[in-house]
């Protein structure tokens, strides 16, 4: 009886996720291929577009498996403030190590995608993390718990993506400073 060598699960999906970051890393994300993910990973298109029915799919997975900062784990460094500032470094590594042109790419593609639940996804998963920070420094008695909104929760990711996306700058250690120290802590810190 012969043993089947066919990659399944984890093991297939590590493998394309490998091969996608090298794809991403060689061509960049408007030359990016599917094809050629499926050629190099040993498997066939079929296979990929069942499991990401896209390439900004199968990208953005690529990515969350890869990369801290969109694990969406909550950081839990002793302080409100040292966790924002832990995340939103994170976030900005992460496109400075991508590259602009990946994560514009990326993004500009899940804002035409018909069904846009990996938008909702990640802007849920981050409140997610948010309110977890938030919930801690509110334990802690850092943070006002009365003062706490979804959208003061949303503010120091919207402030980043403003810059990093919209306005395509990168996001300094003095810029995620201004950001948590500045403006976000102010308004949620217990009196």
């Amino acid at each position: 009886m012969a043993v089947s060598s066919r990659r399944r699960g984890t093991v297939l999906e590590t493998a394309i996720f490998q091969v996608a970051l090298q794809e991403l890393d060689e061509a960049g994300y408007v030359n990016f291929s599917i094809e050629r993910v499926a050629a190099r990973a040993g498997t066939s298109k079929p296979v990929i577009y069942r499991r990401w029915p896209t390439r900004a799919r199968l990208v953005y997975a690529a990515l969350r498996a890869s990369r801290p900062a969109l694990s969406f784990e909550a950081p839990d460094t002793g302080t409100v403030r040292g966790d924002i500032k832990l995340v939103l470094s994170r976030v900005s590594e992460m496109v400075d190590e991508l590259g602009p042109e990946a994560i514009f790419g990326l993004v500009a593609e899940l804002l035409h995608e018909s069904d846009s639940s990996l938008f909702a996804e990640v802007h849920e998963r981050s409140a997610q993390m948010m309110m977890k920070i938030l919930t801690r420094g509110v334990e802690r008695g850092e943070v006002a718990a009365g003062k706490l909104t979804p959208r003061l929760a949303a503010l120091p990711f919207d402030l980043a993506r403003h810059q990093l996306v919209l306005l395509q700058q990168p996001l300094s250690a003095r810029d995620i400073e201004e950001i948590v120290d500045r403006i976000f802590l102010p308004l949620v810190q217990a009196a």
